[in-house]
Protein backbone atom coordinates (compact mmCIF):
# COMPACT_ATOMS: atom_id res chain seq x y z
CA UNK A 1 0.00 0.00 0.00
CA UNK A 2 1.40 3.40 -1.02
CA UNK A 3 0.38 6.18 1.38
CA UNK A 4 -0.57 9.52 -0.17
CA UNK A 5 0.71 12.06 2.37
CA UNK A 6 -1.10 14.93 0.65
CA UNK A 7 -4.38 13.44 1.85
CA UNK A 8 -3.46 13.26 5.54
CA UNK A 9 -2.99 16.74 7.03
CA UNK A 10 -5.50 18.87 5.20
CA UNK A 11 -7.85 19.89 8.01
CA UNK A 12 -7.61 20.96 11.64
CA UNK A 13 -10.29 18.42 12.54
CA UNK A 14 -8.29 15.55 11.06
CA UNK A 15 -5.11 16.63 12.84
CA UNK A 16 -6.97 16.76 16.18
CA UNK A 17 -8.42 13.29 15.63
CA UNK A 18 -5.05 11.81 14.73
CA UNK A 19 -3.41 13.45 17.74
CA UNK A 20 -6.11 12.02 19.99
CA UNK A 21 -5.77 8.47 18.66
CA UNK A 22 -1.98 8.34 18.65
CA UNK A 23 -1.52 9.89 22.10
CA UNK A 24 -4.21 7.69 23.62
CA UNK A 25 -2.48 4.71 22.04
CA UNK A 26 0.76 5.86 23.67
CA UNK A 27 -0.98 5.65 27.06
CA UNK A 28 -2.16 2.08 26.31
CA UNK A 29 -5.72 3.17 25.58
CA UNK A 30 -6.84 1.87 22.20
CA UNK A 31 -10.16 0.32 23.16
CA UNK A 32 -12.64 2.50 21.28
CA UNK A 33 -13.74 6.00 20.40
CA UNK A 34 -17.23 6.86 19.24
CA UNK A 35 -17.77 9.82 16.94
CA UNK A 36 -20.16 11.65 19.28
CA UNK A 37 -17.72 11.44 22.19
CA UNK A 38 -14.95 12.72 19.93
CA UNK A 39 -17.17 15.56 18.74
CA UNK A 40 -17.76 16.71 22.33
CA UNK A 41 -14.15 16.35 23.41
CA UNK A 42 -12.54 17.92 20.35
CA UNK A 43 -15.15 20.67 19.92
CA UNK A 44 -15.85 19.73 16.32
CA UNK A 45 -19.14 19.30 14.47
CA UNK A 46 -20.38 15.71 14.37
CA UNK A 47 -20.54 15.78 10.54
CA UNK A 48 -16.87 16.82 10.36
CA UNK A 49 -15.90 14.08 12.81
CA UNK A 50 -17.84 11.44 10.87
CA UNK A 51 -16.30 12.49 7.56
CA UNK A 52 -12.75 12.47 8.93
CA UNK A 53 -13.15 9.15 10.73
CA UNK A 54 -14.38 7.53 7.53
CA UNK A 55 -11.50 9.11 5.57
CA UNK A 56 -8.93 7.92 8.10
CA UNK A 57 -10.40 4.44 7.90
CA UNK A 58 -10.00 4.50 4.12
CA UNK A 59 -6.40 5.68 4.57
CA UNK A 60 -5.82 2.66 6.86
CA UNK A 61 -5.08 4.72 9.98
CA UNK A 62 -8.15 3.45 11.78
CA UNK A 63 -10.29 0.36 12.06
CA UNK A 64 -13.78 0.07 13.43
CA UNK A 65 -16.19 -2.46 14.82
CA UNK A 66 -19.97 -2.28 14.98
CA UNK A 67 -21.79 -2.15 18.28
CA UNK A 68 -25.56 -1.69 18.21
CA UNK A 69 -25.17 -0.60 14.57
CA UNK A 70 -22.74 2.15 15.59
CA UNK A 71 -19.13 2.40 14.44
CA UNK A 72 -16.54 2.23 17.22
CA UNK A 73 -13.13 3.39 15.95
CA UNK A 74 -9.64 2.44 17.11
CA UNK A 75 -6.08 2.79 15.81
CA UNK A 76 -5.03 0.23 13.24
CA UNK A 77 -2.02 -1.47 14.84
CA UNK A 78 -0.93 -2.78 11.44
CA UNK A 79 -0.62 0.73 10.00
CA UNK A 80 2.88 0.74 8.42
CA UNK A 81 3.90 4.20 9.66
CA UNK A 82 2.45 3.90 13.14
CA UNK A 83 5.80 4.47 14.86
CA UNK A 84 6.63 7.51 12.73
CA UNK A 85 3.27 9.20 13.26
CA UNK A 86 3.42 8.42 16.96
CA UNK A 87 6.71 10.35 17.12
CA UNK A 88 5.24 13.29 15.21
CA UNK A 89 2.43 13.75 17.70
CA UNK A 90 4.58 13.15 20.75
CA UNK A 91 7.02 15.86 19.66
CA UNK A 92 4.41 18.41 18.60
CA UNK A 93 2.00 18.02 21.53
CA UNK A 94 2.02 21.09 23.81
CA UNK A 95 -0.29 20.98 26.87
CA UNK A 96 0.70 24.40 28.26
CA UNK A 97 -2.44 26.26 27.13
CA UNK A 98 -4.68 23.53 28.55
CA UNK A 99 -2.80 23.76 31.86
CA UNK A 100 -3.15 27.56 31.97
CA UNK A 101 -6.86 27.39 31.16
CA UNK A 102 -7.46 24.83 33.90
CA UNK A 103 -5.76 26.86 36.60
CA UNK A 104 -7.56 30.07 35.65
CA UNK A 105 -10.77 28.41 36.87
CA UNK A 106 -9.27 27.34 40.23
CA UNK A 107 -10.17 30.32 42.42
CA UNK A 108 -8.99 28.79 45.70
CA UNK A 109 -5.35 28.59 44.67
CA UNK A 110 -3.00 31.36 45.82
CA UNK A 111 0.04 30.25 43.83
CA UNK A 112 0.60 27.93 40.87
CA UNK A 113 4.11 27.40 39.54
CA UNK A 114 4.46 25.19 36.47
CA UNK A 115 7.83 24.14 35.08
CA UNK A 116 8.17 24.80 31.36
CA UNK A 117 9.54 21.28 30.77
CA UNK A 118 6.02 19.96 31.31
CA UNK A 119 5.37 20.66 27.62
CA UNK A 120 7.75 17.81 26.72
CA UNK A 121 6.54 15.40 29.41
CA UNK A 122 5.36 12.82 26.88
CA UNK A 123 8.81 12.39 25.35
CA UNK A 124 11.25 12.95 28.21
CA UNK A 125 11.36 12.54 31.99
CA UNK A 126 13.02 15.77 33.09
CA UNK A 127 14.95 16.03 36.36
CA UNK A 128 13.34 19.22 37.63
CA UNK A 129 12.22 19.14 41.29
CA UNK A 130 8.49 19.37 40.53
CA UNK A 131 6.32 19.78 37.47
CA UNK A 132 3.65 21.75 39.36
CA UNK A 133 3.74 23.50 42.77
CA UNK A 134 0.56 24.92 44.32
CA UNK A 135 -0.47 26.80 47.45
CA UNK A 136 -3.81 26.52 49.19
CA UNK A 137 -6.61 24.20 48.02
CA UNK A 138 -7.75 22.13 45.03
CA UNK A 139 -10.12 19.23 44.35
CA UNK A 140 -7.55 16.45 44.09
CA UNK A 141 -9.84 14.00 42.31
CA UNK A 142 -10.73 16.57 39.66
CA UNK A 143 -7.08 17.56 39.33
CA UNK A 144 -5.99 13.93 38.92
CA UNK A 145 -8.60 13.44 36.20
CA UNK A 146 -7.38 16.57 34.45
CA UNK A 147 -3.75 15.45 34.52
CA UNK A 148 -4.64 11.99 33.25
CA UNK A 149 -6.60 13.43 30.32
CA UNK A 150 -4.05 16.07 29.31
CA UNK A 151 -0.90 14.02 29.88
CA UNK A 152 -2.36 10.67 28.82
CA UNK A 153 -1.62 9.01 32.17
CA UNK A 154 2.04 10.10 32.16
CA UNK A 155 3.16 10.69 35.76
CA UNK A 156 3.23 14.36 36.76
CA UNK A 157 5.15 15.42 39.88
CA UNK A 158 3.21 17.98 41.89
CA UNK A 159 2.87 19.26 45.45
CA UNK A 160 0.30 21.40 47.24
CA UNK A 161 0.63 23.03 50.65
CA UNK A 162 -1.41 25.48 52.73
CA UNK A 163 -0.60 29.18 52.82
CA UNK A 164 0.22 28.94 56.51
CA UNK A 165 2.59 26.05 55.97
CA UNK A 166 4.23 27.90 53.09
CA UNK A 167 5.00 31.02 55.15
CA UNK A 168 6.19 28.88 58.07
CA UNK A 169 8.65 27.15 55.79
CA UNK A 170 9.88 30.44 54.39
CA UNK A 171 10.36 31.81 57.90
CA UNK A 172 12.48 28.83 58.87
CA UNK A 173 14.54 28.99 55.69
CA UNK A 174 13.26 25.81 54.06
CA UNK A 175 15.76 25.24 51.23
CA UNK A 176 13.47 22.88 49.32
CA UNK A 177 10.74 25.50 49.01
CA UNK A 178 13.25 28.12 47.93
CA UNK A 179 14.77 25.75 45.37
CA UNK A 180 11.32 24.93 43.98
CA UNK A 181 10.39 28.59 43.61
CA UNK A 182 13.68 29.72 42.09
CA UNK A 183 14.24 26.81 39.71
CA UNK A 184 15.11 27.90 36.18
CA UNK A 185 12.21 27.39 33.79
CA UNK A 186 9.38 28.18 36.22
CA UNK A 187 6.18 29.79 34.97
CA UNK A 188 4.06 31.58 37.58
CA UNK A 189 0.57 30.79 36.30
CA UNK A 190 -1.20 32.11 39.42
CA UNK A 191 0.53 34.44 41.89
CA UNK A 192 -1.97 36.12 44.19
CA UNK A 193 0.69 36.24 46.92
CA UNK A 194 3.09 38.15 44.63
CA UNK A 195 5.81 35.65 45.39
CA UNK A 196 7.62 36.24 42.11
CA UNK A 197 8.16 39.94 42.80
CA UNK A 198 9.01 39.35 46.46
CA UNK A 199 11.75 36.94 45.45
CA UNK A 200 12.95 39.29 42.72
CA UNK A 201 12.41 36.74 39.98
Amino acid sequence: MKLDLTKIFWSNCRAKILEKFFLEYESWNNDWFHMRALSRELWEQINSIKRELDNLHQLWFLKYRLELRKKIFYLNEAFPLKKEFRQIFLYTYDPIEKVKKYFKSQNLLELVVVHENIKDKLIKDWKNILDIFMIWEIDKDDFSDFLASVFFSKKIKYAIISTEDFYDRLEYGDKLIKNILTEHGNMFIVDRLRIKSKLGL
